[in-house]
């Protein structure tokens, strides 16, 4: 079940049930209602991140890429994942106008784009955003860094990346969120003591690393 405010259709994006309790993060006193808004998609059924792709999509964080596909092992794109953090967040105004060369005006992604660089969730690549370019972990793991500061969290945590074996393939630049995520069970290796920080994600990963996220975020 999701949590809706009561009298309309808004969905709380900021809740979990967490050990039988339901949690929400709201601005302040709110009625709410419980309703069921699952989506049920053809190629989930028995995937492993079945109930995770059920936690964004019924929030409406995610959508599938047609009526009745989610392609869970489909690749995570920068655009994808911008726009994700954009919904959780409630579709807040950003800036005016397009910030990076590659993103236009009138792209789906845009205004998640205007808003994330606003706030610098997002800071682009060598090549402008790169919307389609498919998110790395370690990309991930600084953007859900940033946008837990944006919301408040304390990300001075870092959990120690020397259990993984290839810990020296990560990005300087990156150290401080992949150990932050790491630390509070958001990224946690591929088996055999691997992090690969520089593959790419899958949607269903994604997924399962917002389910944790959210966790940390309500607790």
């Amino acid at each position: 079940p999701v949590a809706v405010l009561a009298g309309g259709d808004k969905i709380l994006t900021k809740s979990a049930l967490i050990d039988g309790m339901l949690w929400i993060l709201a601005d302040g006193p709110v009625t709410i209602k419980l309703t069921e808004n699952e989506k049920l998609y053809t190629d989930v059924s028995g995937h492993w991140g079945a109930a995770d792709v059920a936690f964004v999509s019924g929030r409406g964080l995610f959508l599938g890429v047609d009526d009745t596909r989610f392609d869970p092992d489909g690749a995570m794109t920068r655009a994808m994942l911008t726009t994700v953090l954009y919904r959780l967040e409630g579709e807040p105004d950003g800036a005016a106008g397009k910030r990076f060369d590659d993103v236009a005006a009138d792209a789906w992604y845009a205004r998640a784009v205007a808003w994330a660089a606003e706030e610098q969730i997002v800071l682009g690549t060598d090549n402008g955003f790169d919307p389609e370019g498919t998110i790395t972990r370690e990309q991930l793991a600084a953007m859900l860094c940033r946008y837990a500061a944006y919301l408040g969290l304390d990300t001075s945590a870092r959990g120690g990346l020397d259990g993984f074996s290839d810990a020296a393939a990560a990005s300087e630049w990156a150290l401080q969120p992949l150990g932050w995520c790491v630390e509070n069970g958001i990224l946690t290796g591929k088996g055999d003591g691997i992090l690969d920080a520089g593959g790419s994600t899958t949607r269903a990963e994604v997924a399962a690393m917002l389910c944790r996220f959210m966790k940390l975020l309500l607790k």
